[in-house]
C-alpha cells in the first residue's frame, strides 16, 4: 500500500474524504452556500469529522464486545467522546437543536452496530437501520453549516437530501463490497448475501429503487431548473447503487491470519492525545473562523436528550 493509500485509510484521510465528497460537492451546492464562507466553515467541519472517525475507529476496535453488557474502559470512551463532541460543538457556536438531535443519533448509531455485531446476527430490519443510521455523522456536519451561520434548516431540503446520504452510504458498500467480506466488516449486500442468498440482488435493488423513488419524488417540488441542479449533483453520490452489483461471494475468502502484535501500553494516553489533538484543531479553527463573523447566541442549546426520528 503506498503512503497516499495508507493515509487515506487512517481517520484523518476519512474525515478529508467525507468533508469532500458530502461538504464541498453536495451540500454547499444544494444549500448555495457563499464560497467565501466555505473557506472559513471547511476546517471546522473537517476537525469534527476526525474526531468522528475517532469514535467510528473505536467502535470497530470492539465489533465483538458487547459494550453494554462488558463495560470496558471503551465503554467509557464512549461517553468521554460524546462530551468532547459537545464542548467542540459548543466552543465553535456550532450547537443547534438540530446539531443535537444527530449527535444523539449518532450514539444510537454506534450502539445499534456494536450490539448487531457482537451478538453475530442482522436481521433485514437491523441492517437498514444501519444504513439509514450511518449517515448521520455527515447529516451532523451539514446541520453545523447552518449553525454556525446563525441559520435554521429547512425541513424540505433536509427530507429530500435523507434519502440521498442513505443511497450513498449503500452505493460506499457495493463500491466496497469485496473488501468488506476479506476483511469482515459489516456491510448491506454482504448482509442482504446472508440473508437472502441468490436473491440477495434482487432483495437489495427493491430498496435501492424504493429510496430512490422517495428522492426523486421530493426533488420533483422544487422548481424545475433548481431540480435539475440538485438532482444531478446528489446523482453523483449515489450513482454505485443504481449500477449492476458486483458478484455474490458466498463464502468468504480463507486469509492468512497473521500473529497479532501485543496491544501497547499506551493505548489510552494514545486515546486521550488524539481527543486533545482534534479539540485543539477545533479551538485552532473557531478563532479563525470567529474572527469573520460575530459568533452566533447559545440560547437555543437547551435541549430535549431524547427525540424520534423524523425521517
Amino acid at each position: 500500500m503506498n503512503s497516499l493509500a495508507r493515509l487515506a485509510a487512517t481517520p484523518l484521510g476519512k474525515a478529508v474524504g467525507i468533508t469532500r465528497d458530502y461538504v464541498s460537492r453536495m451540500y454547499y451546492v444544494v444549500d448555495e452556500v457563499p464560497r467565501r464562507q466555505r473557506l472559513r466553515l471547511t476546517p471546522v467541519l473537517l476537525a469534527v469529522e476526525y474526531l468522528v472517525y475517532r469514535v467510528d475507529s473505536l467502535a470497530e476496535r470492539n465489533s465483538e464486545v458487547d459494550l453494554d453488557a462488558e463495560r470496558t474502559s471503551d465503554y467509557e470512551a464512549f461517553h468521554t467522546y460524546k462530551k468532547a463532541f459537545e464542548k467542540v460543538l459548543r466552543a465553535l457556536g456550532a450547537w443547534s437543536e438540530d446539531v443535537a438531535f444527530l449527535v444523539d443519533e449518532a450514539e444510537r448509531f454506534i450502539r445499534l452496530e456494536n450490539a448487531t455485531t457482537s451478538r453475530g446476527t442482522v436481521t433485514r430490519q437491523d441492517t437498514l437501520a444501519l444504513v439509514e443510521l450511518r449517515p448521520t455523522d455527515v447529516r451532523l456536519l451539514r446541520a453545523m453549516t447552518f449553525a454556525l451561520r446563525g441559520r435554521t434548516m429547512d425541513p424540505a431540503t433536509r427530507d429530500l437530501l435523507w434519502p440521498v446520504e442513505v443511497l450513498a452510504d449503500i452505493a460506499n458498500d457495493l463500491e466496497h463490497y469485496e473488501q468488506d467480506v476479506a476483511q469482515g466488516t459489516l456491510n448491506v449486500y454482504a448482509a442482504f448475501v446472508k440473508l437472502y442468498g441468490d436473491k440477495a440482488d434482487t432483495e437489495l435493488r427493491r430498496e435501492v429503487e424504493r429510496y430512490e423513488s422517495m428522492f426523486l419524488e421530493r426533488v420533483s417540488a422544487l422548481p424545475p431548473e433548481r431540480s435539475a441542479q440538485v438532482a444531478e449533483v446528489c446523482r453523483r453520490r449515489y450513482a454505485a447503487a443504481v449500477r449492476p452489483f458486483p458478484r455474490m461471494i458466498t463464502q468468504p475468502p480463507a486469509l492468512a491470519s497473521p500473529a497479532s502484535p501485543a496491544r501497547p501500553t499506551g493505548t489510552s494516553l494514545r486515546k486521550k492525545a488524539a481527543i486533545g489533538a482534534a479539540l485543539a484543531a477545533g479551538a485552532l479553527a473557531a478563532a479563525a473562523y470567529g474572527r469573520g463573523r460575530p459568533r452566533p447566541s447559545l440560547t437555543s442549546s437547551l435541549l430535549r436528550t431524547t427525540r424520534g426520528n423524523t425521517a
